[in-house]
């Protein structure tokens, strides 16, 4: 091994002490590049199946993140049940690319899940999340199950119920759109992990930025594919608003860098977000956009 290797494992190694209760399969991928610098691939034009591919390869392949025999949990926002011309919820041709992408790379299980706001039964029909991600080749799990945890290091969100898939999982690939929102500003990668936990309540009741920031640091998934298709610009995040088409597939291993770009498209200053800042606090990632390379692809 060069120094310069041994030297990043190490620094990933220390950051990741006092989080052994972090569960098996996170953080395949290094967070943040080496020197302070993040990149994601950003790919635009084109079908949406061709985008998320793009995006994907962008960062060297699925084959990077999913090895052959694993289980993949892939968590969209199906939190609404709205169509997905509104930009409520995630597209389901991107959910349906990732799919795909596991399967070639021969995951032994792609789950697709999530705990919505509205009801289950509802949202993943309407979204058309359930049809696209089954024939595609995913499990569609339902009913949901949680299992209670401890969050180690953290100030508020001490202890919390996460759905045993992810928790279970070899590899979580967090799978956002991008929209605002009225309590947190915006709703991307760190917000959407907010449906990995039964009491989503608890957040609002307590300290929101901060626990979307300490979830985020739980759950930390390996590749994150930000749906920026067509983001939702107002009334989020339900709609109906404004909604502009970008026709952008994001994708990277740094989700607070994703949730600063993604906040660039919604026309928001990251810097303004507080559990942006917050994550960025916690070396979880770049927020600082100066600092990430877009890989255009």
């Amino acid at each position: 091994m060069e120094r310069r290797d041994f030297i990043k494992r190490g620094v990933i190694t220390i950051i990741g002490l006092g989080f052994s209760g972090i569960f098996k399969g996170r953080n395949k991928g290094s967070l943040f590049a080496e020197e302070g610098f993040s990149e994601i691939a950003v790919a635009r034009g084109g079908s949406v199946k061709d985008l998320t591919a793009r995006a994907v390869n962008g960062l060297g392949g699925m084959a990077k993140f999913v090895k052959k025999g694993s289980k993949v949990v892939i968590k969209p926002n199906i939190a609404w049940n709205r169509v997905p011309e509104k930009a409520a919820t995630t597209h389901p041709e991107v959910v349906a690319a990732l799919v795909t992408l596991c399967r070639e790379c021969g995951a032994g299980e792609v789950v697709v899940t999530d705990n919505p706001c509205n009801p289950w039964n509802a949202t993943c029909v309407t979204s058309g999340i359930k049809e696209a991600a089954e024939k595609a080749g995913a499990i569609v799990n339902t009913p949901l199950k949680f299992k209670k945890v401890t969050i180690p290091g953290a100030q508020v969100l001490k202890e919390a119920e996460v759905l045993e898939d992810v928790l279970n999982a070899d590899m979580v690939i967090n799978v956002p759109v991008v929209k605002v929102h009225g309590g947190a500003r915006v709703t991307i990668a760190m917000k959407n992990l907010m449906g990995v936990v039964r009491d989503r309540g608890f957040f609002h009741r307590t300290d929101l930025h901060l626990c979307i920031a300490e979830i985020s640091r739980y759950v930390r998934p390996g590749l994150t594919v930000l749906d920026a298709t067509r983001i939702l610009l107002t009334k989020g995040p339900q709609g109906d608003g404004e909604i502009k088409q970008t026709g952008i597939v994001a994708a990277g291993t740094d989700f607070v860098a994703l949730d600063a770009y993604g906040s660039g498209l919604l026309g928001i200053d990251p810097q303004s977000v507080r559990h942006i800042t917050i994550a960025s606090s916690m070396k979880l990632g770049i927020a600082d956009m100066a600092k990430v390379k877009i890989k255009n692809v």
